[in-house]
Formats: structure tokens, C-alpha cells, sequence
């Protein structure tokens, strides 16, 4: 016998549970996990699971016994009677009743969130609580009384929570028109490569081809990227290897705007990457300590996270015992310390084509605050969600036409869909003060979010779609674990965040960066006073301060 975990009927002020049983009864009964008979006519393979990762074993012969049963109604039920089941534990055995299989399936989270580990164990215990992530996106769904949560919600949660892989993809690119259509044509090839900028992956991506055409590449090194385009643009090199993430900023500069239409790919090689939680992060209580989340935003269409530029970079300051919670923007084009190059300045934006950690590095380094996790927005996900949650209100302060889609945005008040709130979100050329107002309004649409999601019709009536859209919306680095704990913590009080925006600003200018030394780009010059008080505010929120409106307004006395 494998004793591990038991289940047991608990105090429900002591677990949450999700959903809130209409009634329940305590007892001292337990059940041991160990060999395992089951029967059930539904769910069958979701059963088994919970079985062996409580440490069980399937036995058709065992004594202990969880056994479901399908029944044509259970009487007495006064809320939601096709949903309902009825639990109950004993020594030997657990009996499941319900109407239908979401019963079944209510009946199975419930037991989850009653499963206790024995003694010090922490293998055999482990259950991942699938409601957690629903209700980090829509904690009313249950507290406003329940509905059909589709089981496919674990598998959201599988695919965005605890993402610590980054893909990197290096290209071999010649000329459209040179005739070579595969590496083993290009093998007498002299590669354009460059040893400053991502040369570990570059390196590896020779490797690779080195076996691929059975001999060893000739190789030429320039000092930078565009020095590499340029050589092999006049022929001085026959191809040349480049991390796809850059190519986006060399078709920025003057003269380079058509590098994709004017070479083609002959290889991809890609390589993952670990993003490792340090210490600190891991030495941190989610549900108690203070901690902050990079928020990226990127044009990128899957749901790995590929190494790319950010357009997006919002931090979020979180105090969990005091419920506050400080949104802070920084513009896409900040010029700053990156962390990538011992302090070269370099646009933010840029800082994602070395990694996210390199972006939440320069970010903790800005603010003089440590970075925890991240969490990087897919912009297509996002068009999608809000078109889940019903469209969002936002409040324009002047009338303009978007620039991509050509929408009209009225000043002052607008009800948007998901295609017009991505081009609402991403306009700057509309503005004077360009990436200042956009930031402003990616703040609006995240509080606006925040404002429909919290509707608890909102989400009853549009759940699947929801749940759809957050599949393709983000990757985070935090945990299942951390989610659920949040979640948990959450119902357990009941209790309002405090919820305050901050954006930075700075002065346009050019300059050469770290990326392309050797052209000039558009930067922003940050407002060092700006900056500081940001500063300021987030220590405020981690000392455990409750921030109010009038806290978002610069003193005159500032210091610098």
C-alpha cells in the first residue's frame, strides 16, 4: 500500500472551496490513497489522473474504492441542478452522484482542493489546481454562482503557466535571386556573421550546418549587423547567418527597409533557451511578499516565447497583503542602460532581441527594483479577448484615424472590438508626443479589461471564448502553484485591490544604440525626474503604502 495523501471534508473557511457547495457536512473520515478500485461511466481518464498524481494506484481489486454513479435528478438541490453532485468520504471509500457529467467534473474539483499532503512527503501529492487559472482571469464565475467550466481549462493553464523556454531562431540568408536552393549549394559559401551581437546561438547554428554538409563553413566577421547586410548585399560575403529578431530593426533603418523581399532563407536553426527563477524570486511567498511582473507585449503569433523586440513594456508592482497593485509604462523607444551590454544605451524595445530577462534585467535596473516574473502578451490574443469579453469602453482625449485599419476614434467616449482596440492600442504617429500616448492608452485598455472581465455576466456568457483567447494570448513564467495560490487567497477574503497607473515620459531625439551603431534612430530621452518618482511609487507599494490618485501627481519639490 502507497499511503500519501487523504482526502478529507474540511472546514470550507479553511479551503475555499471552488465552487461553494449549496450544503456540506464535516466529518472526521479520511481517505488514504493507496491501491485504487475505480468505477465511472464518465471521465474516465480524468479519474486515473487524479489517482496516480495523489500517489495512487489503479487495482481492480482493491478494497478502497472511488465509485460515480449517474442519477436521473438529486433531490433537493435548489441552485444549478444539472451542474450538481453529491460527495461524500469515507475510509474505504469516495461516492460521486450527479445528474450529468459536469457534476462529475465539479465533484472531481472539489476533491482536488480537499486533497491534503501527509507528513512531509512531496512526492505523490501533487495536484495542479485547474481552477486556478480561471480565476486568476475571472474569479466571479464562481462567485457569482457557478457554471460549466470546460475541462479544457487545464489545459490552458498547461500552456501559459511556468513558460521558462525561450526560442531563438538564427536564418542563413542569401540573395532572392542566387542559385543556390539548399545548405549542401551554399557549402564552399563564405558566411557574413557577426561575434558581438548573439554569437552563442550564431556559433551553434554553424555547428549545425557544419554537420548538415559534412565539412566546415567559411566564415567572415563583421563588426556589426548592418555591416553583414551590407556585405552581402555588394557580394563581399555569399550568405550570412542572423537571429530572425533582427530582422525587424534593420528594415528600420534608411536603406534597409526592403531586406525582405531582397533575400530569402536557406536554413532555420532554432534552440530553446531556460529562463532559470533566481533565488530571490524563489525565496519570495506570492500570497504575502510584494512582487513584480514584466508585462511584454509583442507581434508574435504562437504561444512559444520567441525572442523579439517588445513594444509593449508595462511593470506591475503587486503587494498581495495590502491588495495594491502599480502599473507602470515605460515607452518602447526609452533610451536606457540595457543590460545586455554592461550599460551601452540602447532602446528598450531592443532590449527583447537579447532575451526577456535581459528586458526585465534593464527594467529592475531603471526602476532599482527587482523583476519576478514575466508575462508576455501575444497582440493577436489579445484582439481576440476582447472580443470575448464583449468589446471595451475606452476614453480618447482627441478624434483621430488610426493609422493601421484606418478606424475613426471619437474624442471622448468609444466602444471598441478586438480589431480596432489593437489599432487603438498601438498608435503613436496620430500624437505629438507619439509612444507617450500610446503607453496611456495601453494602460486604458488593460483597466478596461480588468473592468469587463470583472463582470460576472461578462465572462457566464462568453467562458469558451475566453478561455480560447487566453490560450493564445500570453505565456508567463509563474507558476500553476502561484496562480492557484492567488486565486485561493482571493476567494478566501473577498477583499478589493487598489489598482493605480503610472506612465514616464521622456523627449524625442536620435542617436546610434547598441543594435546599430552605426545609424542614427529615433530614441526617447527619459524624463530623469519622471523616473524617479516611479521609483518612488513602487517603493511606496513594496514598503506597503495604499496609494491614492493624488499619490500619481509629481511634487514640486522632487528630488532628482
Amino acid at each position: 500500500m502507497i499511503f500519501v495523501c487523504a482526502m478529507t471534508m474540511a472546514q470550507t473557511n479553511a479551503y475555499p472551496l471552488l465552487p461553494m457547495p449549496q450544503n456540506y457536512k464535516v466529518t472526521d473520515k479520511s481517505f488514504a490513497m493507496g491501491k485504487v478500485k475505480l468505477s465511472t461511466p464518465v471521465l474516465k481518464s480524468e479519474w486515473e489522473a487524479f489517482i496516480v498524481n495523489a500517489g495512487g494506484e489503479l487495482a481492480d481489486k482493491a478494497a478502497a474504492e472511488i465509485k460515480v454513479e449517474l442519477l436521473p435528478v438529486i433531490d433537493g438541490v435548489k441552485l444549478n441542478p444539472d451542474e450538481a453532485y453529491r460527495l461524500s468520504v469515507s475510509g474505504k471509500l469516495i461516492k460521486i452522484e450527479a445528474v450529468t457529467e459536469r457534476g462529475v467534473y465539479w465533484a472531481l474539483q472539489t476533491l482536488r482542493q480537499l486533497e491534503k499532503k501527509k507528513g512531509k512527503k512531496k512526492t505523490g501529492c501533487y495536484v495542479r489546481r485547474t481552477l486556478g487559472v480561471i480565476l486568476f482571469l475571472a474569479c466571479v464565475i464562481v462567485c457569482g454562482g457557478g457554471s460549466y467550466m470546460l475541462v479544457k481549462a487545464g489545459n490552458t493553464l498547461d500552456n501559459i503557466a511556468g513558460n521558462v523556454k525561450t526560442t531563438d531562431t538564427v536564418s542563413a540568408y542569401v540573395m532572392t535571386d542566387d542559385p543556390a536552393q539548399t545548405l549542401m549549394d551554399a557549402k564552399d559559401y563564405v558566411f557574413a556573421i557577426t561575434e558581438k551581437y548573439d554569437y552563442e546561438h550564431t556559433q551553434k547554428a554553424i555547428e549545425k550546418i557544419n554537420e548538415t554538409v559534412g565539412t566546415q563553413i567559411h566564415t567572415q566577421v563583421y563588426d556589426n549587423i548592418l555591416d553583414m547586410v551590407q556585405a552581402l548585399y555588394e557580394g563581399n560575403a555569399d550568405a550570412m547567418l542572423m537571429n530572425v529578431a533582427y530582422v525587424d530593426v534593420v528594415e528600420a533603418q534608411d536603406g534597409y527597409e526592403t531586406f525582405s523581399s531582397r533575400t530569402r532563407t536557406l536554413y532555420d536553426h532554432e534552440e530553446e533557451t531556460v529562463v532559470t527563477e533566481d533565488s530571490q524570486t524563489a525565496e519570495k511567498s506570492i500570497t504575502t511578499d510584494p512582487f513584480v511582473i514584466y508585462i511584454s507585449g509583442s507581434d508574435t503569433r504562437t504561444l512559444t516565447l520567441t525572442t523579439s523586440r517588445s513594444d509593449v513594456n508595462i511593470l506591475a508592482v503587486v503587494n498581495p497583503s495590502t491588495k495594491q497593485v502599480l502599473l507602470i509604462n515605460t515607452p518602447r523607444d526609452y533610451y536606457v542602460d540595457t543590460a545586455a551590454s554592461a550599460g551601452a544605451k540602447d532602446k528598450l524595445t531592443h532590449c527583447g532581441m537579447y532575451g526577456i530577462d535581459c528586458s526585465m534585467a534593464t527594467l529592475g535596473n531603471l526602476y532599482d527594483e527587482h523583476v519576478d516574473y514575466y508575462v508576455q502578451i501575444n497582440f493577436n490574443g489579445f484582439k481576440t479577448l476582447v472580443d470575448a469579453v464583449g468589446g471595451i469602453t475606452v476614453e480618447s482625449e482627441k478624434a483621430f484615424r488610426t493609422s493601421e485599419g484606418g478606424f475613426y476614434i471619437n474624442q471622448g467616449t468609444n466602444q471598441l472590438n478586438g480589431t480596432v482596440a489593437l489599432s487603438y492600442v498601438r498608435e503613436r504617429k496620430s500624437f505629438a508626443d507619439g509612444d507617450n500616448s500610446r503607453g496611456r492608452h495601453q494602460m486604458q485598455a488593460i483597466e478596461a479589461l480588468i473592468k469587463k472581465i470583472s463582470s460576472g455576466t461578462t465572462v457566464l456568457s462568453n467562458y469558451s471564448a475566453i478561455m480560447d483567447s487566453m490560450s493564445g494570448m500570453f505565456t508567463t513564467s509563474m507558476s500553476s502553484e502561484d496562480i492557484s495560490a492567488l486565486v485561493k487567497m482571493q476567494l478566501s477574503d473577498l477583499a478589493a485591490w487598489n489598482v493605480k497607473s503610472y506612465a514616464v515620459t521622456g523627449t524625442g531625439g536620435s542617436s546610434t544604440t547598441y543594435s546599430m551603431p552605426t545609424k542614427r534612430s529615433y530614441v526617447m530621452y527619459p524624463d530623469e525626474v519622471q523616473v524617479k518618482y516611479a521609483e518612488q511609487l513602487v517603493n511606496k507599494v513594496v514598503e506597503g503604502q495604499i496609494l491614492t490618485d493624488a499619490d500619481l501627481e509629481i511634487p514640486d519639490n522632487i528630488v532628482q
